[in-house]
């Protein structure tokens, strides 16, 4: 049985006005929902927990270059490039030397940060080296270059960690071009872009100097021959450092490209298999060229043939004990030193995304302190539900929408009511 009550009235009420409610809500976005922008992007060269808040604050160049699109106009693009004098300045003392400067451990070279924020709530950050631009952040990309420090000719930054004649371990990267992107598009797809090109890695310390002289030892006996004998090799451990390259690196993880290494990997991990591998190679390489030599010579050779005789009977258990007596050693004091993971990707609860190209991490886990290299966030990005409804368009726009949704629960009203008063009428 139909029953039309002063209850039965109110629930239609109320029905109606939650329709109401629910065309309102189709045409203006909820503020607990919407996100505050359209879109936005930082890029940011340096980020270190080293630094207070003060020090930030005392150093704009520092906060990197950040783009906010709030109303979905024209593209908003940032282009800072960071201050050298500033940042050499600051004083960030790290086991007796400075993060930053011309005697900094950190040197960089031709580094920019730019980012865009675009009105269809797509955006792209960078920062690194300004010949990656175009490749990482987009083709036309135009980044103003600075140097902080002098890293080596033809590097884009330095890094070096340790006193060679002191510390258990240390560390001399010499990096071609170390540069990152993100980018998140209007669907909201977020991905990241990195270089890390390291030239030469260079490391050596106390752990590493007396396992090279006593290689060194027997290795300078024949070479001494040889030059007696009018052949002049150059020895290749003489010095207390080996260096090796990203190429030696990358054969050990197994490898034939950096891309390929999972995100945030610590290179550090394959440096001590690369350097022993190195010093393998090296002596090996050398031995070989001596016996080369000797034949060459013919009976006035015969002395520097005994003599490699002789060396390789020692230097040979000395090269295959280098896993034990170098290797693990090594990496206990590597790691102690420095961490260097690349491709470090970051996704926030806030829903932005962070794309680093070099995480540097100093002391045990990052005991001493962090430094992200070339830097880029979005995110995150509202798109246009976010744009506020201010203006004449939008506001006709919105009321448009409303006007068709009080039109429809006006009809669905008028349709109930006459509804109701049929089923009177029947009764």
């Amino acid at each position: 049985m139909h029953t039309n009550s002063p209850a039965g009235r109110r629930i239609g009420i109320a029905g109606t006005v939650t329709g109401i409610g629910l065309a309102l809500a189709l045409v203006i976005p909820s503020g607990a929902n919407a996100a505050p922008v359209v879109s936005q992007a930082d890029g940011r060269l340096i980020d270190t927990t080293l630094l207070t808040t003060d020090m930030l604050d005392s150093v704009a160049s520092l906060a990197g270059a950040q783009a906010v699109n709030t109303d979905g106009s024209d593209a908003v693009t940032s282009d800072t490039p960071l201050d050298p004098t500033a940042l050499s300045s600051l004083s960030l003392p790290i086991q007796g030397v400075n993060l930053f400067g011309d005697q900094g451990i950190i040197q960089l070279g031709g580094v920019g940060q730019y980012a865009q924020a675009n009105g269809d709530g797509s955006s792209v950050a960078f920062s690194g080296a300004v010949t990656q631009a175009g490749s990482l952040a987009g083709i036309g990309t135009d980044v103003t270059p600075s140097n902080i420090g002098s890293p080596a000719p033809g590097s884009n930054a330095e890094i070096k960690i340790g006193d060679p004649a002191t510390d258990p371990a240390t560390l001399d990267v010499q990096w071609g071009l170390l540069a990152a992107s993100a980018k998140q598009t209007a669907d909201g797809t977020q991905t990241g872009s990195y270089t890390a090109e390291a030239k030469t890695i260079q490391v050596g310390g106390t752990v590493l100097s007396p396992v090279l002289a006593t290689l060194d030892a027997p290795l300078k006996t024949v070479l001494g021959v040889a030059s007696g004998l009018g052949v002049d090799i150059d020895d290749p451990i003489a010095g207390n450092t080996i260096t090796i390259t990203m190429d030696d690196l990358l054969k050990v993880a197994g490898v034939s490209s950096i891309n390929d290494l999972p995100a945030g990997t610590d290179l550090v991990q394959y440096i001590p298999v690369a350097v022993a591998n190195k010093v393998t190679e090296m002596v090996n390489d050398t031995l070989t060229s001596l016996s080369t030599a000797a034949s060459g010579l013919g009976l006035v050779g015969l002395p520097l043939t005994a003599a490699i005789s002789t060396a390789k009977a020692t230097i040979t258990p000395l090269l295959s004990g280098l896993t034990a007596n170098l290797v693990a050693p090594l990496s206990t004091a590597l790691t102690a030193a420095a961490q260097l993971k690349v491709n470090v990707q970051t996704h926030h609860e806030d829903g932005s995304f962070t794309e680093t190209a070099l995480q540097l991490g100093l002391g045990p886990n990052c005991s001493l302190g962090q430094v992200n290299l070339a830097n880029a966030t979005v995110g995150p990005n509202g798109g246009l539900v976010a744009v506020p409804v201010v203006n004449s368009a939008s506001a006709g726009i919105a009321g448009g929408a409303l006007a068709l949704g009080l039109a429809i629960v006006g009809g669905t009203m008028l349709a109930r009511r006459r509804s109701a008063l049929a089923q009177t009428a029947g009764n």
